[in-house]
């Protein structure tokens, strides 16, 4: 598809344009959700002649962002964190301290490694980000392309991402894919020991709402069978006492069976 001057304004350009970043989007979170990092959204904006992006100088973009509790362990806060694409730029560390007033420019450690890099190399690029994440990259930011111009081009060199389901259902999938993988792991574990954990009743109450949510939302057969026998087994333990740990294993049998 190819769009003229007179077109390129149009509502199309901009679905074809955050389809095919959203796409690239869902490629980096495959890798990066393979390598065990908690990626919690991606996003993906098309307006390549919005005006408000003047102020960043920049036009479309994309995202890949991750939880909270991952800032806390890579930088001792839970802040703002995330993968920035640029479609001037290119990729970008960024996080934003809670609290701090800071602007996304302001944290961005920029990867290099021209505009479209391989998913591989941006998660390569992250990994650095995390043994340094103060240093890695480039606090100069390069420009690969003039904001506002050439869709076409652009377009080309994305549509090998696109996608026929829609890059939300891919990460979604890719997400559940990931989660299944790391709880089948976590109950299959050798050697596991009896936690001393304490709970109160309220507590114990929102853990088990929270895995029954879960069982109902999530579109993953494993997981909403998981969440279902996990909160069956912490409500008996709950009932039985802690002699029954070993007893009321649900979960864990379901689990050996996924392996």
């Amino acid at each position: 598809m190819t769009y003229t001057d007179a077109e390129d304004r149009s509502p199309q350009l901009r679905g074809a344009l955050e389809s095919v970043i959203g796409g690239y989007m869902a490629a980096v979170a495959e890798v990066l959700l393979t390598e065990e990092v908690p990626v919690a959204s991606t996003s993906a904006y098309g307006d390549v002649h919005d005006p408000s992006q003047d102020d960043f100088a920049g036009d479309v973009e994309g995202s890949v962002e991750f939880t909270r509790a991952f800032s806390r362990r890579l930088l001792g806060d839970g802040g703002e964190t995330g993968l920035l694409w640029c479609g001037v730029s290119g990729w970008c560390f960024f996080h934003i301290p809670e609290g701090s007033g800071r602007s996304l420019v302001d944290s961005a450690r920029w990867m290099g490694s021209g505009l479209t890099p391989e998913p591989v190399r941006v998660a390569a690029f992250l990994s650095e980000v995390r043994l340094d994440p103060r240093e890695a990259g480039s606090g100069e930011r390069p420009f690969y392309r003039a904001p506002h111009s050439d869709p076409d081009v652009l377009l080309r060199r994305l549509e090998a991402f696109d996608t026929e389901s829609g890059p939300d259902d891919v990460v979604t999938r890719l997400r559940d894919t990931a989660c299944r993988r790391r709880i089948v792991e976590a109950l299959t574990a050798e050697d596991q020991e009896i936690a001393d954990v304490s709970l109160h009743t309220g507590e114990l109450e929102a853990l088990t709402d929270l895995l029954e949510y879960v069982e109902g939302t999530t579109p993953d057969d494993i997981l909403r069978e998981l969440a279902r026998r996990l909160t069956r087994d912490l409500s008996l333990r709950a009932r039985d006492g802690v002699e029954s740990v070993d007893e009321h294993r649900e979960a864990f049998s379901y689990a050996e069976e996924q392996r």
